[in-house]
């Protein structure tokens, strides 16, 4: 993946069509940090994931793993992930 030549446009399209304004707004500015992150180095989103996994379940009085779980369960299907959003990404 060539993090530096990424077109985020269509994807922010998407957020924005999905969910309300001002939560599109959140995870667009969310996702402009983490390609941020990872035009640094590609191995920092893994660190980055699990610093904000710690600090989310700090804030909600969970374990990480709990936030985890909590997401999994939130998350698209693994058809609707490769299929609508992974391309607009690549």
């Amino acid at each position: 993946m060539d993090w530096h030549q990424a077109d985020l446009s269509r994807l922010f399209e998407q957020i924005r069509e999905r969910f309300p304004t001002s939560e599109a707004e959140k995870m667009v500015w969310a996702f402009e940090r983490a390609f941020e992150v990872a035009r640094v180095d590609e191995q920092l989103l893994e660190h980055l994931l699990v610093a904000a996994a710690c600090l989310v379940a700090l804030t909600q009085d969970v374990t990480p793993r709990g936030v985890f779980e909590q997401f999994f369960r939130r998350s698209v299907s693994d058809d609707e992930w490769r299929d609508r959003y992974a391309p607009l990404v690549g």
